[in-house]
């Protein structure tokens, strides 16, 4: 089997994936897109899982590598890293809205799932979510606020991107304007709590 193959394979199931989401996506669907028997699919491919899989990390891991880069960068404060960090995620949201809800969804929506594609989807939400909580860990001091703003900066991002895929720039300065008010809330809240210790 040639290496053309299976990228044709990907390609269309990359397609047909952030179409239809993965539940709905079928092998049939990626096959025809591809031009290929059913059959040739199984010959890289066990299952619809695993294709998947190959996919979602793919994405999730250019994704993580982007927002890694961005954290690390010494020369931005930590608002201009959450800015870059929601350019970034607003596009890809925009450009891969199934794979983006895949990822921000509860990962234990289906706990009795435990497919490669589903175990892709965990671990994908997991890195995205570590990632935010560091950034967003250095505008608070209280931890619990920080996992509810991660939570709630999440939700925006997906919410706003989906239902305004052409206004990027509106949407980053909805979602900036939401990520002040949360750092003045956390600023109130320590505030607050250092005077009830004093």
């Amino acid at each position: 089997m040639s290496h053309s193959f299976q990228q044709r394979i990907l390609t269309a199931a990359h397609k047909i994936f952030i179409e239809k989401g993965y539940r709905q996506a079928d092998m049939r669907s990626i096959a025809k897109e591809a031009g290929i028997a059913v059959g040739t699919i199984y010959n890289y491919y066990p299952n619809k899982a695993v294709l998947y899989q190959a996919i979602l990390v793919q994405q999730s891991d250019e994704l993580d590598h982007r927002i890694f880069q961005i954290t690390r960068d010494e020369e931005q404060t930590s608002i201009e890293k959450l800015q870059s960090i929601t350019e970034l995620l607003l596009a890809f949201a925009a450009s891969h809205s199934s794979f983006w809800r895949e990822i921000v969804e509860d990962p234990q929506r289906n706990a009795e799932m435990r497919d490669e594609g589903h175990k892709a989807q965990m671990q994908a939400h997991e890195q995205l979510k570590k990632h935010l909580l560091s950034v967003f860990a250095e505008f608070t001091a209280q931890s619990a606020w920080t996992e509810r703003h991660v939570l709630t900066y999440m939700a925006a991002v997906t919410h706003i991107g989906f239902f305004f895929p052409d206004q990027q720039e509106e949407n980053r300065r909805y979602v900036m304007g939401l990520v002040q008010h949360m750092i003045d809330q956390s600023a109130f809240e320590d505030k607050a709590e250092k005077h009830i210790h004093e």
